[in-house]
């Protein structure tokens, strides 16, 4: 990858990533195999006037080896209270935070045992749930991103691990993430702005449930009367606009969470506790999935239901079209930060709750059960969106809109 696009690449993520401030502090968490990436974004950082930047480093192979190694089982119930700690201080103290995805050590926990990472993911979800709960309602600005390696490069293309694979993928990024247009930062306000409006569009129709059509899928989402469609930019708690994820096309909303009937084919591969899962589909009677299934490993998404009530239902329905670069890239990332922008997605587990009108007032569990919005400890996008895949929408008043035909966007 050519430093320039590098350098631009940095500069987007700050600049409208999480709209960096002078003085503002930044936060970075990132796998030990993208270090140099995340040690760029700290140095632009500071060029930009960030006072503080503090790397926190995680690592699969570390996680592996406590799964694989501990001598007594029931070590696996502690959990340092440091990380809360240290997310507390850091959103009082309006940081920012960036995620760089750990796509290089993507097959690391695929050999491990479910039951264990589960148990191991509930106690750390349960342990961060007021952190993961200020983060989700925008209290602070947030940016998840990806480092294309090497490792990740040869699980999109199906090769083994050499060279130019990663450069053939940071080629592919480029135009997703409009790196080749001479100013990235305004490119993305610009698209993010676009995204904004069409959620207001789709807020603005009242509609009350939606129905997916298409091979082996035909599903009714119910939606919620004071939920509101988001995309592009979010606003934090300090008034600063800024972006989620980079990259993004979707809008989306928090569906009630009672009202989803009817089955579903997932389109593309789900990461699925650290395991990859192909031709997943399920079935929901009145919000609950009661029927499953995968071409192998059916047992893993069993484990993720067990995770807590919340992991059955829905939190999440998100619109994107077949105009998106990531979905006319082609490819298959295997990341759901770029797989979920190149198709209409739903999501398993907790409810987003700055899709609601009233959204301060949803701080609690019962907050958000009050709402209609579910409450879990975690929360995974399934595509199920294609160009063969179509999204009709019934208004309050019992109108039809097509809202997505054959893949594209109607309106």
């Amino acid at each position: 990858m050519e430093k320039e696009y590098l350098k631009k690449y940095c500069e987007l993520i700050l600049k409208t990533g999480v709209n960096l401030y002078e003085g503002q502090c930044l936060a970075i968490g990132c796998g030990i195999r993208n270090a140099d990436f995340a040690l760029m974004l700290a140095d632009t950082a500071y060029e930009n006037g960030a006072m503080y930047v503090d790397v926190m480093f995680n690592s699969n192979e570390l996680t592996k080896s406590r799964i694989q190694n501990i001598k007594n089982k029931s070590f696996f119930e502690f959990m340092p209270t440091y990380p809360v700690n240290r997310g507390n201080e850091q959103i009082a103290n309006d940081w920012a935070f960036i995620r760089i995805d750990n796509l290089e050590e993507i097959n690391v926990l695929k050999s491990v045992s479910p039951d264990i990472l589960s148990f191991i993911a509930r106690n750390e979800q349960n342990a961060m749930k007021s952190v993961t709960k200020a983060i989700s309602s925008s209290k602070i600005a947030w940016c998840i991103v990806a480092a294309p390696g090497i490792n990740w490069a040869a699980k999109v293309y199906d090769s083994e691990p050499y060279t130019e694979l990663e450069n053939k993928l940071w080629d592919s990024l480029v135009k997703i993430l409009r790196l080749d247009k001479p100013d990235p930062v305004k490119e993305w306000k610009i698209f993010g702005n676009k995204l904004k409006e069409r959620g207001n569009m789709l807020t603005g129709m009242n509609l009350d449930k939606l129905i997916f059509s298409g091979p082996d899928t035909y599903l009714e989402i119910g939606l919620n009367r004071n939920s509101i469609w988001r995309g592009g930019q979010a606003k934090a708690q300090n008034g600063r606009d800024f972006i989620p994820n980079l990259p993004t096309e979707e809008v989306f909303t928090t569906p009630d969470y009672r009202r989803t009937n009817g089955k579903v084919k997932v389109t593309k591969p789900v990461k699925v506790l650290e395991n990859l899962l192909t031709g997943i589909w399920f079935e929901f009677k009145d919000g609950k999935v009661v029927d499953f299934g995968a071409d192998s490993n059916r047992e893993i998404l069993q484990k993720y239901f067990e995770i807590d009530e919340g992991a059955s239902y829905l939190g999440e329905v998100a619109l994107v079209d077949i105009n998106s670069e990531v979905h006319k890239s082609g490819l298959i990332f295997n990341s759901i930060l770029f797989d979920e922008n190149a198709a209409c997605h739903i999501a398993l587990g907790r409810g987003i709750p700055m899709c609601f009108s009233n959204k301060d007032e949803i701080i609690t569990p019962e907050d958000m059960k009050r709402n209609n919005c579910n409450y879990s400890m975690v929360h995974t996008d399934f595509m199920i969106g294609s160009e063969k895949v179509s999204v009709k929408a019934i208004d309050i008043n019992g109108n039809e809109h097509q809202i997505i035909k054959d893949g594209l966007f109607t309106v």
